[in-house]
């Protein structure tokens, strides 16, 4: 299997860092400011905002907005705060926008995969059918005008996974900037980053994007500037799972995705691994803010991986030749 390809930040010399764990991972913060007490208090005042959203978004947290809707009976009116709110709102856009390759309701399929193990018995059709009616956004009725979510079958599982670290991203730099922090970058477990600004003298934020195979290697720096970007990949023991057909995703090895927001590359990544070449080349003509690159598995040789690019909606690596241009 495949590692998970990770983004890191390029030499950046003295500038301050700033670490936290939440969420399953740890996010840190890189400020460019004049005075690193300031920036510190900055930092630690967007990990609050983090810690909140955490017990508000993880279906983990028995009290959290999600852990009450997962158990909540069908038509059963569930009151939730503004941030589940809003954060169920773009999965659901974005899950009109990918025809369904972004599900948030596909917990109860993650579960189903991840219980499996060499030893485990085959996951029956009975099973994947039962987990497959529990499943689909057309099951979650959202009322943002009143604050509420239901259910229209009991046993939905919702699960902010493939979203959430992106949409704390986007609201801890909302936090930095009421800070008047001018310039950060922030990253989830190096899963997706979010830059705004840049770290003077420089133009730009240096990023690069890791081999899919290694986790190590570095293919290629760029420039990130106001945007994020976010990869997904397969690894030993995880598994994305399609949320049209249930199984898990085969096809491509690694995605990478490049949107304004962190919350939108991080539901595109994991859209991009189960949609087809054609389908990613389709969504990224129509979103013209959006770009991707994607590593399909097969390639004969898995020390070079080939890449596909689709858009030009951010600053994207040259790659040395190694990624032809899509129209």
């Amino acid at each position: 299997m495949s590692a998970r390809p990770s983004i890191v930040a390029g030499s950046l010399g003295d500038l301050p860092r700033f670490a936290h764990a939440a969420m399953a991972t740890e996010f840190e913060i890189l400020v460019s400011h004049s005075d690193p007490c300031y920036g510190r208090q900055a930092a630690q005042a967007a990990f609050e905002v983090l810690d909140r959203l955490e017990q508000e978004l993880s279906r983990f947290i028995e009290t959290s907005d999600v852990a009450r809707i997962n158990k909540a009976r069908a038509g059963e009116p569930i009151a939730v705060g503004p941030a589940a709110l809003e954060c169920l709102r773009i999965a659901a856009r974005l899950s009109v926008e990918t025809s369904g390759a972004f599900d948030v309701t596909a917990g109860g399929l993650v579960d189903l995969w991840r219980r499996r193990d060499h030893m485990s018995p085959p996951i029956s059709e009975k099973e994947l059918r039962i987990a497959r009616r529990r499943t689909g956004m057309h099951l979650l009725d959202v009322n943002l005008a009143a604050h509420t979510v239901r259910v229209r079958r009991t046993g939905v599982c919702v699960d902010l996974g493939g979203i959430g670290k992106g949409f704390a991203l986007d609201r801890m730099a909302e936090s930095l900037r009421v800070w008047e922090i001018d310039a950060a970058l922030l990253h989830s477990g190096r899963s997706t980053a979010l830059a705004f600004g840049a770290p003077a003298p420089l133009p730009c934020w240096p990023v690069s994007l890791t081999h899919p195979e290694t986790g190590c290697e570095v293919l290629g720096p760029f420039a990130l500037t106001h945007g994020a970007v976010s990869g997904s990949g397969l690894r030993k023991g995880l598994h994305i799972i399609h949320p049209r057909t249930g199984w898990p995703v085969q096809g491509n090895r690694a995605a990478w995705s490049f949107a304004p927001t962190a919350a939108e590359a991080d539901a595109l990544s994991t859209a991009f691994m189960v949609m087809s070449e054609s389908e990613v080349a389709a969504y990224c003509a129509q979103h013209p803010e959006a770009a991707a690159i994607i590593s399909p598995d097969g390639a004969a040789d898995r020390a070079k991986p080939f890449l596909l690019r689709f858009g030009r909606g951010l600053d994207l690596p040259s790659w040395e030749g190694r990624v032809p241009r899509q129209p």
